[in-house]
């Protein structure tokens, strides 16, 4: 059973931004969110799903608040930009922490243009967020949360695992 998700916040959160480097917090607006992003994070959170974003970005918690999200929001990390893959991976694990929650119980959201080795976050459930197509059946792809319903994600992960 899902009972929380994990959102990458330059992958999946925001749009136009390719490099956590060149994000100036000062110019992040809620007009930043990727289409529907805001709609489906309030449908997860009165269905009671517990919440959590990750970025390398120092100054995450600022991003948020200047996007007004922050009170939708469980908990957030912060991972460090010289990490290996691998530990990076860490910052995801961290969060299920942070939640009380075991990988299984969590959707994490990544891009699906994103260069991360989708093998090292094999113990959680993977959506894949953009346009570029994803060849692993296992993984359920979405190009936006524009008409995303949590209930019909949940769906399409049993009938993944039913296969």
């Amino acid at each position: 059973m899902i009972k929380g998700c994990i959102f990458n916040l330059i992958d999946v959160v925001l749009k136009e931004v390719s490099n956590v480097d060149d994000l100036d917090p000062k110019l992040v607006t809620p007009d930043h969110l990727i289409d529907g992003f805001l709609v489906f994070l309030k449908e997860l959170k009165n269905k009671g799903i517990q919440i959590a974003v990750v970025s390398q970005n120092p100054l995450l918690k600022e991003i948020l608040d200047r996007l007004r999200i922050t009170h939708l929001i469980n908990n957030y990390f912060i991972g460090n930009n010289n990490e290996s893959l691998s530990a990076s991976t860490n910052i995801y694990t961290f969060a299920a922490t942070s939640l009380q929650l075991n990988p299984k119980e969590l959707l994490v959201f990544i891009s699906s243009e994103a260069s991360e080795d989708l093998n090292l976050l094999e113990s959680f459930n993977i959506v894949c967020v953009g346009s570029k197509p994803i060849e692993n059946t296992n993984i359920h792809h979405v190009t936006d949360f524009s008409s995303l319903k949590f209930n019909h994600l949940i769906a399409s992960f049993t009938n993944i695992s039913q296969n």
